[in-house]
């Protein structure tokens, strides 16, 4: 995690970078893209605002793929269709933030895909 402090302003801006919101483990066959997991969210608590911006990574495939395969609950895929997937990791995500943000005391953005790009 990477922070900047504003003194002027007393803030601290932190940037965490996981472009999944889900966890990527190494497991015995690679690296795994877990869409139940999201173990990096204990970063997010606590924050006042939070900015989520998830989507564009999903597409990538090959050498730009960072995971070698994707585990849904017990079933280990090699691929499977990237919407799905996103679908399932935002809903693990979206759990995370209604069980663990108090949304009283912190804002919660969201940037994701764009309606005018898929169908």
């Amino acid at each position: 995690m990477a922070s900047l402090y504003m003194q002027e302003y007393g803030v601290t801006l932190y940037v965490y970078r996981t472009p999944y919101l889900v966890d990527i483990v190494r497991e015995k066959v690679g690296a795994v893209l877990r869409l139940n997991s999201i173990n990096g969210g204990k970063a997010w608590k606590g924050i006042d605002v939070l900015i989520f911006n998830s989507w564009h990574w999903w597409t990538h495939k090959g050498k730009s793929q960072a995971w070698d395969y994707i585990r849904d609950g017990s079933a280990l895929h090699k691929d499977m269709n990237r919407l799905l997937a996103y679908y399932k990791g935002l809903s693990t995500w979206a759990k995370w933030v209604d069980t663990n943000v108090d949304t009283t005391k912190t804002k919660v953005f969201f940037q994701g895909i764009s309606p005018t790009h898929y169908e």
